[in-house]
């Protein structure tokens, strides 16, 4: 069935009116579905553009933390260049000062250097017998030397008697029964004996000898001269 027949079976005016009716609902139909997908495409978009600002700002917030963070690192990378640096010039200025020390104990006291040995401390006092006193005599290892130090020590004390010079070992002295005393160390020792002064005898000082051995090798000598004074007993 066509146009032509619709027309003539219920007439011009009823066709007319039935076409313009199946038109408006279909226009309004049409308009339905537009404006329900554009307010669900207005909706969408809303959504998109919100989280698109939120995107934002947390990319804003995540890239002022890494510039931040950035600035941090730089610091610390900053920090600890200049740590190392004195670092290295605090062991650089350590190394010259030892070297120095070498050096001055090489013009100063060179034995010092052939032997390991440094005299570390030095002290007399009365005992409460009348006419005798005491010694004592620490023994000192330098850095250079680790091993085990050996060796005996020799003690002369120079003064004057009846107004002439004289000089006396301390095995003379009964200070000690064996002669020259030994000791054998590592590290440090101290070394303690009495002595009798004849009574007319008048000490100026005391000369101190020391043969030093690593093992069985002879080291050398180290020689070093004390004024007499009294130290206070303890």
């Amino acid at each position: 069935m066509n146009y032509s027949e619709l027309k003539r079976r219920f007439g011009p005016y009823q066709f007319y009116t039935v076409c313009f009716f199946i038109l408006a609902v279909t226009a309004s139909l049409a308009f339905s579905f537009g404006f329900n997908l554009s307010q669900e495409q207005q909706q969408l978009l809303n959504q998109l553009t919100s989280s698109s600002q939120s995107l934002r700002s947390e990319n804003a917030n995540f890239s002022q933390q890494v510039n931040v963070m950035s600035v941090e690192l730089d610091i610390a990378k900053s920090t600890q260049r200049k740590l190392a640096e004195d670092v290295e010039h605090a062991l650089a200025r350590e190394d010259s000062l030892r070297k120095e020390l070498a050096f001055y104990q090489q013009v100063m006291a060179p034995e010092l250097t052939a032997t390991g040995l440094a005299i570390d401390g030095f002290a007399i006092e009365k005992t409460l017998s009348e006419g005798y006193f005491r010694f004592k005599l620490v023994l000192l290892q330098q850095d250079k030397i680790k091993a085990t130090l050996n060796g005996n020590v020799n003690l002369e004390l120079h003064g004057s008697e009846n107004g002439r010079p004289v000089s006396y070992n301390f095995d003379q002295l009964n200070a000690h029964e064996n002669g020259a005393l030994s000791f054998r160390f590592k590290y440090f020792q101290m070394l303690e004996c009495e002595f009798q002064l004849p009574e007319s005898f008048l000490p100026e000082k005391v000369v101190i000898n020391a043969q030093v051995y690593k093992y069985k090798r002879k080291l050398g000598e180290l020689n070093k001269t004390f004024d007499w004074a009294l130290s206070t007993s303890e």
